[in-house]
C-alpha cells in the first residue's frame, strides 16, 4: 500500500532540528514492514534524514503549506495519507484527493475552544479516515470536548529504538533535554538546581541542559537560562541543536533525567529516551508523561521547583535508589517502547483503518483501539 506520510508547518525531519514529532514519524518510517512503499514529503531542511525515502516540498527554510503538497502527492499516488499534527492541512489533502483516507496523528491535546469552534473542528475532523494519539491522556481531553467527532480513533506511543538508545557508563550528571521554553519547566529546574546547589555540587554533580532552540523566543529563553546559572558555570553544560545521535550519547551517560513540563504533554517521548538510556527519570504528572515513565520514576507536581529540589536530593544522595528507577526504568522501554513493536502495532492500526475506509464501514468513536501500557 502506497502510503505518504506529510510533515507540515513548523516540523524539521532533518537529523540537526528534528523535534520529537519529526523522530516520531522518522522511527516508524524506518522500521515500517511497509517501508518499501512509503515515501515522506516534508520542508527542504539542509540535512534531511536520508536512511527513509523523502521527498523535499519547499525549498531550504521554507515551511510547507498545504498547497505545497498537492503535485508531489499526485505524482506519488498515495493511497493512504497521515498527516502528522496539524488539522488544517490534513482536512485541505482530504479535499485534494478525494477517496484516500487521510489519517490526523496528533502529538498533543486539541485546545477547549469555544462551542462555534469546536462545532467546526468536528465537521472538518469527521471528513477524515481516523485519528492516531501518541497517548490515552490527549485522546480522553479530546473525546470529553468533542463529542460530534465519530471517526475512528486509535492511540499508539512512541516507541525508541532500545538498542540505540542504552546505558553506557554513567556519570554524576542531571541532564535536561527539550525544547527552550518556559512551559517546559526548565526556569523551574534552573531555581531547583540554584537552591541546593551547594549540596550537589559539592558532591561533584553536574547539570546538562540540551536545548532545541528554533526561534527568537526559543534563543532568548536559553540565554535568560544561561544568565540565571550564571554563578554555576563550573557544574553547567548548555548545547543546542544536537543530532539525535548526540542527544542519545549524552543521555546514555546521565545518571539522572528531569522532564519537569508544566504544560500537558501529549505523551512524553523524551522520558522514554531517557528510560532506555538507563537514566533515573524525575517528571511532573502534566498530561501523558505519567503514561511513558508509570511507577519507574519521581513524579512530580508541575510548577513546584522545591519538590523538584528535593527530588534532585533524593536520587543524588540515594545511589541504591537510583540504580534501581534506572533498572526499572530500563525493562519498561523495551517491554512496552521498543520501536520494532510500535511499528509493527502502528502498521496494522494504519492498515485496519484504511480496512474501514474503504470498506465503508469507519468504526464510530466509541469503539477505542489502544496500545495498553501497564503501569
Amino acid at each position: 500500500m502506497r502510503t505518504a506520510i506529510l510533515m507540515p508547518r513548523n516540523m524539521h525531519f532533518c537529523m540537526s532540528r528534528a523535534t520529537s514529532i519529526d523522530l516520531c514519524a522518522h522511527d516508524l518510517a524506518l522500521h515500517s514492514q511497509n517501508k518499501s512503499n512509503l515515501r515522506v514529503f516534508a520542508g527542504g531542511e539542509h540535512d534531511l534524514f536520508d536512511d527513509v525515502d523523502v521527498c523535499a516540498v519547499t525549498e531550504p527554510g521554507k515551511r510547507p503549506h498545504p498547497a505545497n503538497f498537492y503535485d508531489p502527492l499526485s505524482a506519488f499516488g498515495p493511497q493512504l495519507i497521515v498527516v502528522h499534527q496539524h488539522l488544517e492541512t490534513a482536512v485541505q489533502v482530504t479535499a485534494d484527493f478525494p477517496g484516500v483516507p487521510v489519517i490526523l496523528h496528533r502529538h498533543g491535546r486539541f485546545e477547549r475552544n469555544s462551542a462555534f469552534k469546536r462545532w467546526k473542528y468536528t465537521r472538518k475532523m469527521n471528513r477524515l479516515g481516523g485519528i492516531i494519539w501518541v497517548g490515552e491522556d490527549a485522546r480522553n481531553n479530546f473525546c470529553e470536548s468533542f463529542t460530534g467527532v465519530k471517526i475512528r480513533s486509535v492511540v499508539v506511543p512512541n516507541g525508541v529504538d532500545c538498542e540505540l538508545w542504552a546505558p553506557a557508563a554513567k556519570e554524576k550528571t542531571v541532564i535536561y533535554v527539550g525544547r527552550a521554553r518556559e512551559d517546559k519547566g526548565v526556569f523551574d529546574l534552573a531555581q531547583a538546581w540554584v537552591s541546593c546547589a551547594d549540596r550537589l555540587e559539592g558532591a561533584g554533580w553536574k547539570l546538562g541542559l540540551v536545548l532545541a532552540v528554533t526561534d527568537e523566543g526559543e534563543e532568548a529563553t536559553a540565554k535568560a537560562l544561561q544568565e540565571k546559572l550564571a554563578g554555576h558555570a563550573d557544574s553547567l553544560s548548555v548545547e543546542t541543536n544536537l543530532s539525535a545521535l548526540e542527544v542519545q550519547e549524552r543521555l546514555s551517560k546521565a545518571s539522572i533525567a528531569v522532564v519537569p513540563s508544566i504544560v500537558a504533554e501529549g505523551f512524553g517521548r523524551t522520558a522514554i529516551e531517557a528510560l532506555s538510556c538507563g537514566a533515573a527519570v524525575i517528571t511532573t504528572h502534566s498530561g501523558g508523561l505519567w503514561e511513558a515513565v508509570g511507577e519507574t520514576g519521581k513524579i512530580i507536581n508541575p510548577n513546584a521547583p522545591k519538590e523538584l529540589a528535593a527530588a534532585l536530593l533524593d536520587l543524588t544522595e540515594n545511589p541504591t535508589m537510583r540504580a534501581e528507577l534506572a533498572q526499572a526504568g530500563r525493562e519498561r522501554a523495551l517491554r512496552l517502547f521498543d520501536i520494532p513493536q510500535i511499528a509493527e502495532t502502528y502498521d496494522d492500526m494504519l492498515m485496519s483503518l484504511w480496512d474501514d475506509y474503504v470498506g465503508g464501514s469507519n468504526k464510530a468513536q466509541g469503539v477505542i483501539d489502544h496500545m495498553l501500557i501497564s503501569q
